[in-house]
């Protein structure tokens, strides 16, 4: 233990003199300019502790863990044409549980190109080497789709993941709009016993302004889900009737509900009909206040139950509030349930019905050194599932640092 840890705190020194002697040299934290392109490499070290590491419901083990990643963002931005990148490796390392450290990696690729007026084409596609918590998972969502199609909430097994998407948008008239969104996912593990998923996904909307700040729409989506567990696909497709709000600058309000019909693999179990609904909303309360909330549901294939799938839904919401120009506070939080279709065998061999509901609450701090270059943070999070088959909660406190070019 003394071993392990003294070496960590030598390696997080000696990086944090090697990154802050490179930062120095390179500049005002700008990026690279040149033309319409724009360059900007970045380290992030962080130290975090863990009061459960491997979310045990009984015998929870905490430790303390380093993690290193150094990437590179890059973008370009000329005529009707908008692209970013982003490419990063980077390594766990634990005080005490050395079996669990990893390492981690992967690419984002996105492209915009047009206008709405005549057409509005985006495209990305990503591949990330994940464990744990997919850090950049958020930054691939495209068309409408989010990126949490193809995973159980409970999983954070190794994994790859995969994805490509399209959109294209076009303003039919001053008062018709008209989209369409297509969405490839895929999640292989490496862990025995987890099934690897994929799933496609398409939507196609219309909407009408009603009024300057107001407009109707109409969704229409469908899909195949796959496991690598089992022969035949699932599929699904529905509709969502909503509102959303048009050409404000405080207010963005995006509220659409229905109705959604699973169609499971032949021998799986019994179809599936149910209320859809998809909401989200960003107020921009003062200067300083950003405010944001939202909510969804769906049925997804399982990677931990193979034959089986959860009716899942999912609500959030979150607080951004720049105390000073170089002072951000954030607080989110977020609640999901996950009901499974088919009852579940427990190990005294009796059967019963699955729920698993989870909850995560994170604060987080953002200060921006006078050095443009460097960046500190500290976070603080908590996350517990409350289910009839498996308990947990877990804490988490992380200070780091952020160097950029």
């Amino acid at each position: 233990m003394r071993t392990t840890a003294n070496g960590v705190k030598l390696l997080l020194a000696m990086s944090a003199v090697t990154f802050a002697a490179w930062a120095i040299q390179a500049g005002p934290g700008q990026g690279i300019h040149y033309g319409p392109w724009m360059i900007s490499p970045y380290v992030d070290e962080s130290g975090t502790y863990d009061s459960n590491i491997n979310q045990d419901s009984a015998n929870a083990r905490d430790d303390y863990f380093l993690n290193s990643e150094v990437g590179v963002r890059a973008s370009y931005s000329a005529y009707m044409i908008e692209a970013n990148a982003l490419g990063y490796g980077g390594y766990r390392s634990y005080a005490d549980t050395s079996d669990k450290d990893f390492g981690s990696g992967g690419e984002i690729v996105g492209v915009k190109y047009g206008l709405r007026e005549r057409v509005l084409v985006q495209a990305d596609e990503s591949f990330r080497h994940v464990s744990d918590v997919d850090t950049h998972g958020s930054e691939t969502a495209i068309g409408g789709i989010s990126a949490d199609s193809v995973l159980d909430a409970a999983t954070r097994a190794k994994r790859d993941l995969s994805h490509f998407g399209a959109s294209l948008g076009r303003d039919m008239t001053e008062k018709v709009e008209m989209d369409f969104g297509y969405r490839y996912d895929a999640a292989r593990y490496d862990e025995a016993g987890l099934a690897n998923l994929v799933g496609h996904n398409g939507q196609l909307e219309g909407a009408y302004q009603i009024t300057d700040k107001s407009a109707a729409f109409a969704t229409l989506f469908g899909g195949l889900q796959k496991n690598s567990a089992v022969d035949d696909a699932a599929d699904y497709y529905g509709v969502r009737l909503g509102a959303k709000t048009h050409g404000t600058d405080k207010v963005s309000i995006k509220a659409g509900a229905g109705v959604e019909q699973y169609d499971r693999p032949s021998g799986t179990g019994d179809n599936v009909t149910r209320f859809n609904f998809d909401a989200q909303a960003v107020w921009v309360l003062t200067d300083k206040v950003l405010l944001r909330a939202g909510g969804r549901n769906g049925t997804l294939m399982s990677s931990i139950l193979t034959d089986n799938a959860s009716d899942y839904t999912v609500v959030w919401a979150g607080a951004v509030y720049r105390m000073l120009p170089t002072v951000a506070l954030s607080l989110s939080g977020m609640y999901r349930i996950d009901d499974y279709i088919d009852p579940v065998t427990l190990p005294d061999g009796s059967s019963e019905d699955r729920q698993d509901k989870g909850k995560g609450l994170r604060a987080r701090a953002d200060y921006q050194t006078p050095a443009s270059f460097m960046s500190l943070y500290a976070e603080t999070s908590y996350e517990a599932v409350d289910s009839n088959v498996n308990n947990y909660d877990e804490t988490r406190v992380s200070i780091g640092a952020n160097l950029k070019y």
